[in-house]
């Protein structure tokens, strides 16, 4: 009689929060502050959006080039 396993890539889940957590609770906070801030004085909503997405790209473009995850190779290094 064979057991059937199955493989695990031994990826386990963490509790605590990771860089790529906080990247991705950054990313539409500029959105949103320039919107609330349009909303709260005489600033039109397309200007307050506008510019809050200049900070929101600026942490994009971070998070995929300067803090891409990597994978790491056989020996436990990553790339």
């Amino acid at each position: 009689m064979s057991v059937r396993t199955i493989r695990s890539d031994s990826t386990a889940a963490t509790t605590t929060p990771t860089r790529y957590d906080l990247l991705l609770v950054l990313l539409p906070l500029p959105l949103l502050l320039g919107a609330f801030a349009s909303v709260l004085t005489g600033v039109p909503l397309e200007l307050g959006v506008g510019v809050g997405s200049v900070p929101s790209a600026v942490v994009f473009g971070y998070a995929i080039t300067a803090a891409a995850p990597t994978r790491p190779d056989l020996s436990g290094r990553s790339a």
